[in-house]
């Protein structure tokens, strides 16, 4: 026969294995549910007439921003909600002011799944699009 406080400590033991093993599972499951969820988006910014501009656009680490980027410019980023709104949506700004002047367009893109989901071509000096805001013009 076995002693009650053997039984109890086996029982002690098993408990805490099962609970360590569970934590590790959800973690792990957890982790990878959340590299499943980032998506690509492809941000775009082009022009005919304007070399360069200042451009901001959102990723998984937050706001990135490049002085005066010679254009075309393109950055294929990971999201996890691509179409979901400010801050953490995407987004992309482009501001060339100094060199604004009529017909001096340029345009920005965001493409989602290989389709452009938002674009936005403008001569005044500032553009932006919305992953949340379905828009081409």
């Amino acid at each position: 026969m076995s002693r009650p406080w053997v039984r109890r400590s086996v029982a002690l033991v098993a408990g805490a294995t099962t609970l360590c093993a569970s934590t590790v599972a959800f973690s792990a499951s957890a982790w990878a549910d959340d590299a499943v969820t980032e998506e690509s988006i492809t941000y775009e910014v082009v022009s005919d007439r304007i070399g360069a501009a200042n451009i901001q656009w959102q990723d998984d680490t937050g706001r990135r921003f490049a002085a005066w980027a010679p254009l075309p410019w393109r950055a294929d980023v990971r999201m996890r909600d691509p179409l979901g709104p400010p801050p953490g949506g995407s987004q992309v700004r482009a501001d060339w002011r100094p060199n604004a002047y009529p017909a001096n367009w340029v345009t920005v893109r965001i493409i989602y799944r290989g389709e452009v989901i938002c674009q936005n071509t403008l001569d005044l000096g500032n553009a932006a699009c919305y992953g949340i805001t379905r828009r081409v013009t």
